[in-house]
């Protein structure tokens, strides 16, 4: 039966028992109505839902699949239906009220977890070293103190003395004849040390954080100081307070009876021409000849000329160039540097090139200035040395261009 408003006078002229069965009739009918607008609302929704499930059976998926099983993290269909009408009661309860209005529910499917899912939130700078430690810097090993005179002293200035022949020879004679005299001259110099140094600042908590970051600073260090030195004895212009190089002692190439001598020379012409103006040039008479022990070029130069070198069969001429990249002919060793520039070339006898080690490089830890207070502190290492050619023994070094001594020697 459909339920009849009664006016107030009507509810007077009833009995108490007609009265409270109007108001029980009048609740059951506005929660039949309320119920009826609720089913209203969602009438759009579950269009929607029905469309999606058929979208999904035409997808070959399960609509079921998604309202019952779900995932670990997802929530069913009637679960968030059901979630849905309790959040939004008080609207949907206005809407009834106002006889109008639209809400919408929009259903959540579970998406894949993929390694994009994971966000890591300004990682400190410290965690890729806790991760992957650290690794000493690459440097390479550039020794050529090994092949000069070393020696150890501790004398400031290092004095060396050279002496010369000067007048006179000896004479074969007759009975009773004058015996002829000769002397000679000697010259004292000095050797100023020089200084290679360098330092890094560390701070107490990267030293106490990342591992091993002490033992690199000071492999870099050490490593650092000897291609230093390496390229001072090579390379120094002699300017105080750097010291004079080999190749800054060194002259060019003098032909000499060489001269306009080879037909159609290569470059080992080229290396023994050198071999031999060193070996025979002399500061006076029946001098002991200077040998060199080591030629350095460009490593595209001994590439071209050493590596690549064949004989007329296609064999290599050298063959322990490319295996130990380095050659060894009569006690000469033919070696590449890349800081030889191309087309260049260095021979000489290192063993006239001489070294000290009048402060050995040592290793120091303090503080500058206001370290202590801000937890930073100083690794200082240095090294004091000497490094001269003596006068007379700078015939024994010879810096020119390949091309140059090739053109010298090449007979027309």
């Amino acid at each position: 039966m459909s339920f009849q408003k009664k006016t107030i006078a009507e509810l007077k002229a009833m009995d108490e028992t007609a009265v409270q069965a109007y108001y029980t009739a009048k609740e059951a009918h506005e929660s039949e109505v309320q119920a009826q607008a609720i089913k209203d609302a969602l009438e759009p929704i579950n269009e929607k839902l029905t469309k999606a499930e058929g979208d999904l059976e035409q997808a070959g998926l399960k609509i079921t699949e998604l309202e019952t099983k779900g995932t670990a993290n997802s929530v069913s269909v009637d679960e968030q239906l059901k979630n849905f009408l309790i959040e939004n009661e008080t609207k949907i309860q206005e809407m009834y009220k106002s006889g109008s209005g639209t809400i919408e529910l929009v259903l959540k499917a579970p998406a894949n977890i993929t390694t994009a899912n994971g966000v890591n939130t300004n990682p400190p700078n410290i965690i890729g070293t806790q991760q992957a430690g650290l690794g000493n810097v690459n440097y390479r090993d550039f020794d050529i103190t090994g092949m000069t005179t070393n020696v150890n002293t501790s004398l400031a200035a290092y004095p060396y003395t050279e002496t010369v022949p000067k007048e006179g020879d000896y004479s074969f004679l007759a009975e009773g004849a004058i015996k002829p005299q000769i002397d000679f001259t000697w010259e004292t110099n000095y050797a100023k040390p020089v200084k290679a140094a360098a330092w890094v600042r560390l701070t107490e908590e990267s030293v106490k954080d990342v591992v091993g970051l002490q033992s690199v600073a000071n492999d870099l260090l050490v490593k650092k100081h000897a291609i230093k030195k390496a390229k001072g004895i090579l390379y120094g212009d002699g300017v105080s307070p750097n010291p004079k190089g080999a190749t800054t002692y060194g002259r060019v190439f003098s032909a000499g009876a060489l001269a306009l001598a080879v037909t159609n020379p290569n470059f080992m012409d080229v290396v023994n021409a050198a071999i031999t103006d060193i070996a025979t040039t002399h500061n006076y008479e029946d001098e002991m000849p200077y040998i060199a022990n080591l030629v350095m070029v460009n490593p595209n130069d001994f590439f071209i000329q050493m590596v690549s070198a064949k004989d007329l069969n296609g064999l290599p001429l050298y063959p322990q160039a490319s295996l130990f990249n380095q050659v060894v002919i009569g006690g000469v060793t033919i070696k590449p540097e890349e800081t030889i520039p191309a087309g260049k070339i260095f021979v000489a006898d290192m063993s006239k090139y001489n070294t000290t080690n009048y402060v050995p490089y040592s290793v120091r830890i303090g503080w500058v200035n206001d370290d202590f207070i801000k937890n930073q502190f100083v690794v200082l290492a240095e090294s004091r040395f000497h490094a001269f050619v003596k006068k007379l023994d700078e015939q024994a070094f010879i810096y020119d261009n390949i091309a140059t001594i090739k053109t010298a020697i090449t007979k027309p």
